[in-house]
């Protein structure tokens, strides 16, 4: 499976992103959280995504009722350079099922998500830069 994203900024607080025909407005002035999630908000938003994402479809193959989901999560950031050094999360869930099926639906939740996995190997991206020049900008 492959992914394109493409994010643009709007103006000096906000960038629209968009995907597959959906859009998601993120804050984008350093500083301020008043225009909406910044990276490191968008970053944890996208784990649990991930681990929720899991949650559904794992819960379902293992036939184990799992009637809420959520996920809590806390990090700490380095000013310099800028970096999560610290993230820690509570995956709540309200289920009849055995504690230790619980622990084994989370687990795998975990072993099998695609952004769990990339911050665990840490990814490097590869890029390049583009530079326009001219009347169309």
């Amino acid at each position: 499976m492959n992914y394109h994203v493409t994010a643009t900024i709007q103006d000096d607080s906000h960038a629209l992103i968009e995907t597959r025909g959906h859009e998601l407005t993120l804050n984008v002035k350093k500083g301020s959280g008043d225009a909406g999630f910044n990276a490191a908000e968008t970053l944890l938003a996208a784990l649990g995504a991930c681990i929720l994402t899991n949650v559904n479809a794992i819960s379902e193959k293992m036939r184990l009722k799992v009637e809420s989901a959520r996920i809590e999560f806390d990090a700490v950031r380095r000013d310099e350079p800028p970096a999560l050094t610290e993230i820690r999360y509570r995956l709540i869930l309200k289920s009849p099922e055995p504690p230790e099926k619980l622990q084994e639906l989370a687990d795998l939740c975990f072993k099998w998500g695609t952004v769990t996995n990339t911050l665990v190997n840490g990814l490097t991206p590869q890029g390049a830069l583009v530079i326009e020049r001219g009347e169309n900008l």
